[in-house]
């Protein structure tokens, strides 16, 4: 049996993309690309969602030519109540966006140019009976009533601001326009302009009718030169109609389209809001004759802001009393011709139009908020990035027999390129977002380990899927946001903006990569919401939710931190991996204020019928005057059958049980190849501060600061060090100077770097690397770092030293190895190809690399 400790995870990654290699080749959706996401739902011969749909049973085409699947996420409608849904994907051992709990955005649009007067009641009423009855909590409504003046309200929780708008909403339908020759039905002056002679016929008769029955003669008439009613050329005056109606239908064709570009931009002002919108347009509808170009132009801001419209048919098809005639089979001919628009609009993005819902519209809003919201994100590479702005059609089809796919028709492509405000103001939405955006996969994790006497250190160790990087994303990174409140009052205790690594290549033989991320902060005992967003540099954003509690550590008798699996603290992985033919490590720290209150201390361990006890080292002194000791855990897992697993740990001190730890782990077939062991372990053995201080590095360092302490106070101290007698350097430094003496803060530091005071070197450190930071302190503050379990502190100082001084091949092996320690091998990877920028020839380098990138 072997034990892994911190070469699991890094084992894992290989194993993953050994495997990936001997599965077909894949098309990689690489940072940089123009990536189109389409929205498709799809069902079962009964209606129901297929939830299990794989990459290759979705087939797309676009102008007839099939599109390689770039991305293929499943979008999952959350299951089961909300405290069950939050209590997997936030309170748990492992934090997600994936089927967490969020809710619906809805968006009313009411279109009042096409609403006749008296009409809009009912929708209203049933409006505010959808906002008060079928809105839930996290549920977020946007009101707008097109034009204006009337409600223009953003997304927003407050149900009761919305419902009190509704009042303002307004409908202004003309059926009849006044043209030249007398009044004319918009119907009508259509069906003139489509060629209807029937039609044409029985306005000119009404027309000439109305016009006999005057003294005067009509403005259209005089211009003829006719007498009306005499015996004037009818053939003028069927013109005159003719003109009439182009009038009309004119007047009729610019009300619709400032309606169909002032819902163009509501829905592109959703678009920095991740998630599927629902639209719903309440309308009596308009025709479609001259507007097909604005109809795409809704379509396309539609699809770039994953809105779906469902259109709400307000026409009434009794007969209407205002009427100066009855108009027959005229009514629903003209009520089916104004539903066209509506139509197209709902067919063109993936909604419906539910059709006379004038009678009960209430009924028609309960329909689509029943609807599901399981869809998949399909994403592909247009076959032309070059046509922004323009909208182009695909098709979609699913292989999977019986099963029946609904999306949109096509997607239109963002003029431009998104500039630093417009990243910025994505970030602030995710933040400010009711629930977490699901465009790209997070997964993440929180351990508490023991810090100052007011406050603990809080390690979050975070996975993102992310595209691959390539060469023209060289220098580009994922953007990292957090922020941490205290669930009590609301307070900000921690936050951050950063970035990370895209990963070099895909993972597990799939289209997309997974980058690890991980930052630390320290927080004081209490309960804690945290939000991390991550937008990667094509503009996808994802965030997640955890929830967190801060233990008090620093309390009389003994505390434990957090269960860390997989090796050391160092390493700490959103989930351990482990062989089954291995074994799996872990550790616990345990803390107390005197050594006496850690003697009667065990640790046992549980996975399923394996428990094991742990191995409690010796009692070490803090910098923060208390004590510690480390348990070290190993389980054996030969019989364990591969899954995922949750390990158990318990502390006890005597018969008192002091805490239940637990951890997730995922457990893989086999065992881990032999050779990558040894070369992990071999290379990965800790690293102490005598290993450090006897190196070429910190000798070479030493002797710079014996050289310049000649003459000095401080020199005997300096001599000291060069004989490495670091016991004996702080006494002889005597008081601390006032004017910085950085020489005498590096002897200092190094001096307590040596007796493990890992807190008070780092400070004094910092201050003998100066600003800019001097390449040769930072290289061993890095080191000091190290030692603290601190590994980003660590990564920062090394990469100062080596920003300091390229040619410090040490540097940027240490950073490579970080990484590498880290699971991370693709930052690691980076790293090496960093410094061979700087040393071309580099064997040192150049070694480590082809290890790293050996298949």
């Amino acid at each position: 049996m072997r034990i892994p400790g911190l070469a699991i995870a890094i084992l894992v990654a290989g194993w993953a993309a050994t495997v990936g290699a001997r599965q077909p080749a894949r098309p990689v959706f690489r940072s940089g690309t123009d990536l189109v996401r389409l929205d498709v739902r799809v069902f079962d011969a009964n209606g129901r969602p297929i939830r299990d749909l794989r990459a290759d049973e979705i087939e797309l085409t676009e102008d007839g030519r099939s599109r390689p699947i770039l991305l293929f996420q499943h979008i999952e409608e959350p299951s089961g109540p909300y405290e069950d849904v939050a209590r997997r994907t936030i309170a748990g051992e492992i934090s997600t966006n994936q089927g967490a709990p969020r809710g619906h955005l809805y968006v009313l649009v009411f279109d009042q140019h096409h609403i006749a007067s008296g009409n809009e009641q009912r929708a209203r009423i049933a409006a505010e009976r959808f906002l008060r009855t079928r809105v839930r909590p996290g549920d977020r409504v946007a009101l707008y009533a097109l034009p204006g003046p009337g409600p223009q309200i953003g997304f927003t929780g407050n149900v009761d601001r919305a419902a009190s708008e509704l009042v303002k909403v307004r409908g202004s339908l003309e059926r009849l326009m006044q043209g030249g020759l007398g009044a004319i039905r918009v119907s009508e002056a259509y069906e003139i302009g489509r060629g209807n002679q029937e039609i044409l016929t029985r306005v000119v008769d009404r027309l000439a009718t109305q016009q006999a029955g005057t003294d005067t003669l009509s403005s259209g008439a005089g211009r003829a030169g006719l007498a009306v009613g005499g015996a004037g050329d009818p053939r003028l005056f069927e013109a005159l109609v003719k003109e009439d109606a182009r009038t009309v239908a004119a007047r009729a064709d610019e009300t619709a389209r400032r309606l169909l570009l002032m819902l163009a931009d509501v829905a592109r002002e959703l678009a920095p809001i991740e998630g599927r919108k629902t639209l719903v347009l309440f309308s009596e509808g308009f025709y479609t004759d001259h507007v097909s170009r604005e109809l795409e132009q809704v379509a396309a801001a539609a699809a770039q802001s994953y809105a779906v419209v469902y259109a709400i048919d307000l026409n009434r098809r009794e007969s209407d009393l205002k009427e100066p005639e009855p108009i027959g089979g005229d009514q629903h001919t003209e009520i089916d011709s104004r539903l066209a628009a509506l139509g197209s609009l709902a067919v063109e993005t993936d909604g419906l139009l539910l059709t006379d819902a004038a009678s009960d519209p209430g009924a028609a809003l309960a329909k689509i908020a029943d609807l599901s919201r399981d869809y998949y994100l399909v994403g592909f590479e247009p076959a032309d990035a070059s046509k922004r702005g323009e909208y182009r059609r695909v098709a979609v089809r699913v292989t999977r027999p019986g099963a029946r796919v609904s999306t949109r028709t096509g997607y239109a492509l963002v003029d431009g390129s998104a500039t630093p405000a417009d990243r910025r103001r994505a970030i602030d939405v995710a933040i400010a977002a009711p629930f977490a955006q699901q465009g790209l996969p997070l997964r993440y994790t929180t351990y508490v380990l023991g810090g100052s006497p007011v406050a603990q250190r809080v390690f979050v160790s975070l996975a993102a899927d992310l595209p691959v990087a390539s060469d023209a994303s060289q220098g580009k990174s994922a953007d990292v946001v957090f922020v941490v409140r205290s669930v009590r009052d609301g307070r900000v205790v921690a936050s951050g903006t950063d970035t990370m690594a895209l990963p070099s290549a895909p993972s597990g033989g799939g289209t997309i990569g997974t980058s690890a991320y991980k930052v630390q902060f320290e927080a004081p005992p209490g309960e804690y919401l945290m939000r991390i967003v991550v937008r990667e540099p094509g503009g996808i954003v994802g965030s997640a939710d955890r929830r967190f509690d801060v233990r008090r550590l620093d309390t009389a008798g003994v505390t434990a931190s957090d269960l860390v699996l997989g090796g050391a603290a160092g390493s700490l992985p959103v989930r351990a991996v482990a062989y089954a033919g291995d074994a799996l490590a872990g550790v616990v720290e345990l803390y107390a204020r005197r050594a006496e209150d850690l003697e009667q201390v065990t640790v046992t361990a549980h996975l399923e019928t394996i428990t094991t006890r742990a191995d409690v080292g010796e009692v070490r002194p803090r910098d923060t005057g208390s004590v510690s000791r480390e348990a070290q855990i190993v389980l054996p897992l030969e019989g364990v059958e591969p899954g995922d697993y949750v390990v158990r740990a318990v502390v006890r001190e005597g018969e008192e049980t002091i805490a239940e730890l637990a951890r997730e782990v995922r457990i893989l077939p086999g065992s881990a190849p032999a050779s990558t062991l040894e070369q992990v372990a071999n290379r990965h053995a800790p690293i102490t501060p005598a290993d450090v201080l006897g190196g070429e590095i910190a000798r070479r360092y030493v002797r710079e600061l014996v050289d310049g302490a000649r003459g000095s106070p401080v020199h005997e101290a300096a001599e000291r060090a060069a004989r490495g007698a670091w016991t004996a350097v702080e006494p002889a430094l005597g008081a601390e100077p006032s004017d910085g003496n950085r020489t005498w803060f590096a002897l200092r530091g190094l001096a307590r770097y040596a007796g493990g005071r890992f807190d008070l070197a780092a400070a004094d450190l910092r201050v003998a690397a100066g600003e800019p930071p001097s390449a040769l302190p930072s290289f061993l503050l890095g080191w000091v770092h190290a030692g603290a379990g601190e590994r980003r502190d660590a990564i920062n100082a090394w990469r100062a030293a080596a920003f300091a001084d390229p040619t410090l091949v040490p540097a940027h092996l240490a950073i490579a190895d970080a990484y590498v320690r880290a699971a991370e091998p693709a930052l690691a990877i980076q790293a090496l190809k960093t410094g061979l920028r700087a040393l071309p020839g580099s064997p040192e380098l150049r070694e480590r690399l082809a290890a790293l990138e050996k298949p």
